[in-house]
């Protein structure tokens, strides 16, 4: 059994190691691979681990480029996504090895941060491996216009009002640590992610904060909006709670949706505040988040990560 790096002859055998997990359609998702790991954004910052046995492909490990902005700063770093063993490897310690390959000194990549959002299952591999688990990603949910719901289509009106998801330079605060807005990475997630995405900024003088949202729906019925990001230009929660409640108005006026959704860093009471402000109500429900590398050993201050939902490759 070997680890080493993804090389093209074995993108068949990953595609098919997918469909074997998940039951995908196979050219669907070999698609999607040209779409997510071939793109010129991600094509040669990206990293493929592979385990094989002799030509057989018994795992596959993935870090994709993920431009996370610290103090301003865009840095080096991956999330780590796409983890996948093959049924009879399973039990062998494949996973923990891939995982440790990236710092090995053959691997030649260098990284300033590790991040990843894990499953429950595999969390426990992740800690095993020694990354961090510094908070959690906290559900809210806000009751919007359920019987009117019923009745409408909020995706088509809220295209209206807020029009498509164009690229965005978010004016955030250089003290919080956040993945950054570019128009090439725009152009990379909307393009191997499709869905109803919309962005909204609110403006009160020299004060902006920055949104980016998702309609989806649950069991056909249920039409739910995720605030996926929030990007202040300062980082209180009386700024934030304002916006937020602008964004509620613009919504209500142009749409009518059952809940509005978002997830946010447990840590952080200038977003926590400005959440319950507007009377979102805490579920029983997280998003782990994992670290690991130089800054995340160095972090002094967690509540200043400014992680959400859209930072999430699947988004």
């Amino acid at each position: 059994m070997e680890i080493q790096k993804y090389e093209d002859w074995m993108r068949p055998q990953i595609v098919a190691l997918f469909n074997l997990e998940y039951g995908s359609d196979v050219q669907q998702f070999d698609e999607f691979f040209e779409r997510f790991y071939e793109h010129p954004f991600q094509q040669k910052q990206g990293i493929r681990i592979v385990a094989v046995d002799g030509d057989k492909v018994a795992g596959f490990q993935s870090f994709f480029y993920w431009p996370v902005m610290v103090k301003g700063i865009k840095t080096h770093s991956f999330q780590s996504g796409n983890s996948l063993v093959h049924p009879n490897y399973r039990g062998k310690g494949l996973f923990g090895k891939m995982l440790n390959y990236i710092h090995l000194p053959e691997s030649s990549v260098h990284h300033d941060l590790l991040i990843g959002f894990p499953v429950d299952a595999s969390y426990p591999a992740f800690i095993k491996n020694k990354w961090l688990n510094p908070f959690d990603l906290q559900w809210y949910l806000k009751t919007m216009n359920p019987v009117l719901s019923l009745l409408a289509n909020p995706e088509k009106s809220l295209t209206l009002a807020f029009g498509k998801p164009t690229s965005a330079k978010a004016d955030s605060d250089q003290s919080l640590i956040y993945v950054s807005q570019t128009a090439a990475y725009d152009e990379y997630r909307f393009g191997y992610q499709k869905g109803d995405y919309y962005r909204f900024t609110y403006k009160n003088g020299n004060d902006e904060v920055f949104f980016e949202l998702k309609a989806q729906r649950r069991k056909k019925i249920i039409k739910e909006l995720i605030i996926g990001k929030i990007i202040p230009s300062r980082s209180e929660s009386a700024l934030v709670s304002a916006a937020i409640k602008e964004l509620i108005r613009v919504i209500k006026k142009h749409s009518n949706f059952t809940i509005l959704s978002v997830a946010i860093n447990s840590l952080s009471e200038d977003l926590k505040q400005g959440v319950l402000q507007n009377r979102f109500k805490k579920i029983d429900k997280k998003i782990h988040f994992i670290a690991k590398g130089k800054l995340a050993d160095d972090a002094k201050d967690w509540s200043k990560w400014w992680m959400f939902r859209a930072d999430i490759d699947t988004w």
